[in-house]
């Protein structure tokens, strides 16, 4: 049996063992007014008192009734428990009001209610605040349902008066009976509280550990975030080495051996050395376009300019009146508006994918798709050219692999009808930029 339920059946006993305490105390009370009024006794009673007593079923119908609601609130408080404070406060100032009109309805005779009432305000207590208003209410509770410091104001007849008419045997016994009721809703509501702040503390060390663990998961986490950060970095550095390198390295040496052999015919053939230093020249300026080219690849210029549908729109535009080619687009994101680096990835894979068609495919149409699926967007060129039964990946599609893989995205491609090249990229959609 879990611990809720052990909690909730202390609960419950404390309210059947206080209503059965309410019914004997209300039931003897009625019954020896009853009895005074039958033996024509009641002059005298009411000399002893001084007070004139409730009638006799009022005090029983009162108290049942109020003991009842009573009960009735607490158990809507704890299916309530997720309602507002403003809610629960209600109920708990209902709870008080049927406590108090049922012990006064007993004359202040017993105030064992004030447990009940008690039970169920620390059971939905939390934080500091709600425990002093609930230290302020138990005090208050218990100051005015206490027969010995506020009895005798409000008129209340004591138990000793009630058992009086019974002999001195039978006073001793319902004096034991209610005491036996006190001692026992005692108990039970010092084992109540000894499980429910177990619980609690069980409870508060369960998410100290949760936390913990939480904590310890997030500084993997950063860790990781860290660690992938640099290696993309890292492959995107070496990326561009090997490109400039293998620019450089190439211009480099057509320059070094192009002067080597003006070195050799200067003085044989003016003319020629003249011819190879003007295509020494070319070279060179070739290669510093191919190294700013390199350089820029960084983040594309047109995108620090433009929003990415205007960039490919303008991208497409060019290289199909460069390339004579037809190249249709069908966009079906709007706004299509990332981060900068998803924006990066997909300029750049429709931006190869293309130049690739055109190249090698010698492609006259191609046909451009992006869509998106969940939180995937998935960009797919499509060309009619001359395609590629066995495809060798060279450095376009590493290339494109490589950017995909640091978002954590894929490539697919194939070339048995002219060449289809498929990129899915995880976009994280709800972060977008306002369009």
């Amino acid at each position: 049996m879990s611990r809720e339920n052990v909690i909730t059946k202390l609960q419950i006993g404390i309210y059947l063992l206080n209503f059965a305490a309410v019914c004997l105390v209300a039931g003897i009370m009625t019954y020896s007014l009853r009895e005074i009024v039958e033996v024509m006794d009641a002059r005298n009673f009411l000399k002893a008192v001084q007070v004139r007593p409730w009638r006799p079923g009022t005090i029983l119908f009162t108290s049942v009734t109020c003991y009842l609601m009573l009960m009735v609130l607490s158990g809507i408080s704890q299916l309530w428990e997720d309602k507002g404070k403003w809610v629960r406060s209600m109920i708990m100032v209902g709870e008080i009001g049927f406590c108090i009109g049922t012990t006064f309805a007993l004359n202040m005779n017993y105030d064992g209610l004030v447990l009940v009432v008690v039970a169920d305000m620390i059971r939905g207590q939390k934080g500091g605040r709600q425990k002093l208003i609930l230290l302020l209410a138990v005090t208050g509770l218990y100051t005015i349902t206490d027969y010995n410091l506020l009895g005798r104001y409000f008129g209340m007849v004591p138990w000793d008066s009630f058992i009086s008419y019974f002999s001195i045997s039978t006073q001793a016994l319902l004096r034991g009976t209610r005491s036996i009721f006190v001692s026992m809703n005692l108990v039970l509501f010092i084992l109540y509280m000894v499980l429910l702040i177990q619980g609690e503390h069980r409870e508060k060390e369960r998410i100290r550990f949760l936390n913990a663990q939480l904590e310890s998961a997030n500084l993997k986490l950063k860790a990781y975030a860290a660690e992938a950060e640099k290696n993309a970095e890292t492959r995107e550095r070496n990326r561009l080495a090997r490109e400039i390198h293998d620019t450089l390295g190439h211009v480099l040496t057509g320059i070094i051996a192009g002067i080597d052999a003006c070195i050799t015919l200067i003085d044989i053939s003016p003319e020629e050395t003249r011819k190879r230093l003007v295509k020494i020249g070319d070279v060179t300026r070739q290669g510093i376009t191919d190294v700013r080219r390199s350089v820029s690849k960084l983040r594309p210029d047109v995108l620090e300019k433009m929003e990415l549908e205007k960039a490919l729109t303008q991208m497409l535009d060019d290289l199909s009146h460069n390339a004579k080619a037809e190249i249709g687009f069908d966009n079906q994101v709007h706004p299509l508006k990332f981060h900068e680096d998803e924006e990066d990835v997909v300029y750049r894979v429709i931006q190869e994918a293309t130049t690739n068609s055109i190249r090698h495919g010698h492609a006259e149409k191609i046909y451009i798709s992006i869509h998106k699926k969940d939180q995937w967007l998935t960009v797919s060129v499509k060309d009619y050219g001359k395609g590629c039964e066995i495809i060798e990946k060279g450095f376009g599609l590493r290339h494109m692999e490589e950017r995909l893989k640091i978002l954590g995205g894929s490539l697919e491609y194939e070339g048995h009808d002219g060449f289809l090249i498929t990129a899915k990229i995880p976009i994280r959609w709800g972060e977008e930029y306002d369009s």
